[in-house]
């Protein structure tokens, strides 16, 4: 159960660089891009957003949310200005009143396959296919189009576009629900905290039990590992070392 503190908005911002001078973002992101799009003739706009492209492990992931043009839903701010607590009770604001909300997942071993730019494209769409319903433009986090032509970048869209905000919301609790998850089967690197980030005990656990199943073989450090092994190799051990079995078959997570 969320702490009292999640019901409290956040007015925190983040700072840029902005032509040689130090920038604040907007401290609550707004409808203004939304509205130009609704103005263009637009019915409805979906928010789009990735989280965990940076991780070392588990999967890559991105979150869709249609928000209803006649209900404003107060207190949404960039996920990665909240704490958990606030993340989890706004999640489930934007879950029950949004139009549609979905995530999509791209899963290491794809990851490995087709290369970072084309897991993110993949799990976009198993996302957009998630949504009960169809968009007729979408508010992407960023300057890189992984979406197609129905998309507008928005950079920073996450302190700007509350669609964007949205949907940062929902794809960020529902990949550190995951992670907490997978940190029981692989306690060793405490997923839990680290949602599979190169933190300090993370990679500590690396260099004495050598990577798992779900960490990414695409990084060189990993496939550093992989190749030469590790003193120990506990994990080894234990029957779980090397390349290991497939991780969790499940494509994309459906949040309707």
């Amino acid at each position: 159960m969320a702490s009292t503190g999640a019901y409290r908005a956040t007015f925190r911002t983040r700072t840029y660089n902005r032509k040689g001078r130090v920038a604040r973002t907007q401290p609550v992101p707004g409808m203004r891009h939304e509205q130009a799009l609704l103005a263009e003739g637009a019915t409805l706009v979906g928010g789009i957003d990735e989280v965990g492209v940076g991780a070392w492990a588990g999967p890559v992931a991105v979150g869709a949310v249609v928000l209803d043009p006649e209900d404003r839903i107060y207190k949404i701010r960039d996920s990665k200005l909240l704490d958990p607590g606030r993340r989890e009770w706004l999640a489930a604001r934007v879950r029950g009143r949004s139009l549609g909300h979905g995530v999509g997942l791209a899963w290491p071993n794809e990851i490995d396959e087709v290369g970072l730019s084309e897991a993110i494209r993949r799990a976009a769409a198993r996302a957009v296919a998630c949504l009960p319903v169809t968009p007729d433009a979408f508010l992407v986090d960023g300057k890189w189009n992984f979406l197609g032509d129905s998309a507008r970048m928005v950079v920073r869209g996450d302190c700007e576009s509350v669609s964007i905000a949205a949907a940062s919301i929902v794809v960020k609790v529902a990949r550190d629900r995951l992670m907490s998850a997978l940190a029981c089967m692989y306690p060793q690197y405490q997923f839990e905290s680290n949602k599979g980030y190169p933190a300090p005990r993370h990679l500590w656990a690396l260099s004495a039990y050598g990577p798992c199943p779900i960490h990414r073989r695409l990084y060189a450090p990993i496939r550093k590992l992989v190749v030469e092994g590790v003193p120990g190799r506990l994990l080894a051990e234990q029957g779980v070392g090397g390349r290991g079995p497939a991780p969790p078959p499940t494509p994309f997570l459906s949040e309707r």
